[in-house]
């Protein structure tokens, strides 16, 4: 006796909240079909000439689901199916799904989020001139053994020297193990948050702003060759670098929590590489709720042999 799950297929990404129809086959001693995400029951219906569709509604939080599909027969006797896993997106598909972390995240099982469907991550490293993430050595090393595309950022704080700044996320990378030519580039994290942040922002002109960013740029790139990626919003771009386009040039990582199907960017770029399109995602691996969930504007392979070689320096 089995019974086997056709449609939707292993790691399909859904969208959030959609109806969704799932279709398999049973042998014919199975009489009834009962599905299930996880342990919880989404339906049941009887087996006709081997088939089996049910509809489920959809799914209210984006995350991944395990979905299996029970068979009963005339004894009640009960086998399950193989589960598959889905990935649940408030965005609609084409966007290669990643995550990213700090030390909020303390102990993470890598291998169970690539095995969830997620496939590049960034990882907090430093902040300021001295501060750096407990979580990052082993973050950054088993992101790699688990076949996660691994990214590093920064947090910026504009009062602070940004060369010294640079040297501090420059020299706790690599001495954890230098960025390769097959992980993302570095990030440079601009936001206002907390109020702190935000004060320090207000304490200089913007002609300053740009030159204190431009010179993390400038020594980070300087010395890895890679073009960084910048993180910013459109509200933190628009309140403190309104117009400024010296960086434009650099791939776009914005962050813009919605349902929408495009996210709103700096009226900068034309474009962007990716996108931080909620902080409630539920990861396979992470023992604290409500991840920040990414996608990249692309495929798997277009995020490899599109986005990773075009920010190489020669």
């Amino acid at each position: 006796m089995s019974i086997t799950i056709t449609t939707p297929t292993e790691s399909s990404t859904i969208l959030r909240g959609v109806p969704l129809t799932f279709k398999g086959k049973a042998e014919s001693e199975i009489i009834r079909v009962e599905l299930f995400a996880e342990q919880y029951y989404l339906g049941g219906d009887d087996v006709e000439s081997g088939d089996w569709v049910l509809t489920y509604p959809g799914f209210n939080k984006s995350g991944v689901r395990r979905i299996k599909v029970v068979g009963l027969d005339h004894n009640g006797s009960r086998i399950a199916s193989r589960e598959i896993l889905l990935i649940v997106s408030g965005v609609s598909s084409g966007f290669e799904p990643g995550i990213d972390v700090s030390d909020y995240d303390q102990l993470v099982n890598w291998h169970q989020v690539r095995s969830a469907g997620f496939t590049f991550a960034f990882a907090k490293a430093t902040e300021g001139r001295t501060w750096r993430a407990n979580t990052f050595p082993r973050n950054w090393r088993q992101m790699q053994g688990a076949g996660v595309i691994r990214g590093a950022y920064h947090f910026f704080r504009p009062s602070v020297d940004p060369q010294e700044q640079a040297r501090n996320f420059l020299d706790y990378v690599a001495s954890v193990e230098p960025i390769q030519p097959e992980d993302l580039p570095p990030a440079l994290d601009l936001e206002h948050f907390p109020d702190s942040v935000r004060r320090e922002w207000d304490a200089l002109s913007k002609a300053e702003r740009v030159k204190r960013v431009r010179t993390w740029i400038e020594v980070v790139e300087s010395e890895i060759k890679r073009k960084p990626i910048i993180y910013t919003s459109f509200g933190f771009w628009d309140g403190f670098m309104p117009g400024v386009k010296d960086f434009s040039n650099y791939p776009l990582w914005v962050a813009h929590y919605t349902n929408k199907p495009k996210p709103l960017i700096p009226k900068e770029w034309s474009t962007w590489a990716f996108w931080q399109y909620t902080d409630t995602t539920e990861v396979p691996g992470i023992p604290t709720p409500d991840e920040d969930g990414n996608r990249f504007n692309g495929s798997l392979s277009e995020l490899i042999l599109a986005l990773l070689p075009s920010t190489i320096i020669a």
